[in-house]
């Protein structure tokens, strides 16, 4: 397929000022697997390759291809008729990856679908910066430096497993954004919400909003209200 042979490329149609972001830090100890310290799936976002509609921004689809995301390097990944994996190429022309249980939507990269309410969309991306790490003066954690070059410590794109002998801090710093019916992004507030939510949702958000303290910028806030307005 000609998605397969054209190179990727990043869309310049998002930016960080349309995003709120959320934070985790996690510490692994030398010889602890680092992948399952994630999750159970390592780095990727589903236990197995599972097929998926591709949609391009034409409007035309592919269906039963094998896809996963891979959160570490944050690219789409493929099965090929070979049975290789790949990283996904051509994306400028994609529009989304559907699965049976979740959906990614091609907006400076894959972006997932943490929840939907007709036509408005909470997305979440989530970025992984991993820090070597010593112990300092009083028994104190110490960070030494930046493993950019983490990529190098795991063969090929086998993410489930990745063992260093090196206490590691894996950071994953999650940006949400709200998506409105025409793919438009906007950053989280009770004005975009207020703006992106269908007009029969519109009075129930108002109603939460006044009882409930909503920080648009923490993860438990946004995911808490949506759930809430989704009854």
């Amino acid at each position: 397929m000609k998605y397969l042979l054209l190179a990727a490329l990043a869309l310049s149609l998002y930016n960080t000022t349309v995003t709120a972001q959320s934070r985790k830090v996690i510490r692994v100890k030398a010889g602890d697997d680092i992948a399952q310290a994630y999750s159970k799936n390592g780095f990727y976002r589903l236990p197995n390759f599972s097929k998926a509609a591709l949609y391009y921004k034409s409007g035309s689809k592919n269906d039963g291809i094998l896809f996963n995301f891979n959160i570490l390097s944050g690219k789409m990944q493929f099965i090929s008729p070979k049975g290789d994996t790949l990283d996904m190429a051509g994306t400028e022309t994609v529009d989304s990856i559907v699965f049976p249980q979740l959906a990614f939507y091609n907006i400076d990269g894959f972006q997932e679908v943490a929840a939907q309410i007709g036509t408005f969309r909470l997305l979440k991306k989530p970025i992984i910066k991993m820090q070597a790490e010593s112990i300092g003066a009083y028994g104190q954690p110490n960070p030494t430096s930046s493993i950019a070059n983490y990529t190098n410590y795991f063969s090929g794109t086998n993410v489930y497993n990745l063992i260093i002998n090196q206490d590691i801090v894996i950071i994953e710093t999650i940006t949400w954004s709200f998506m409105d019916a025409s793919n438009t992004v906007h950053k989280p507030s009770k004005a975009t919400l207020l703006q992106t939510l269908p007009d029969d949702k519109k009075a129930t958000a108002e109603a939460y909003l006044q009882k409930n303290k909503v920080n648009f910028d923490k993860e438990k806030d946004l995911l808490s209200l949506v759930n809430a307005l989704s009854i």
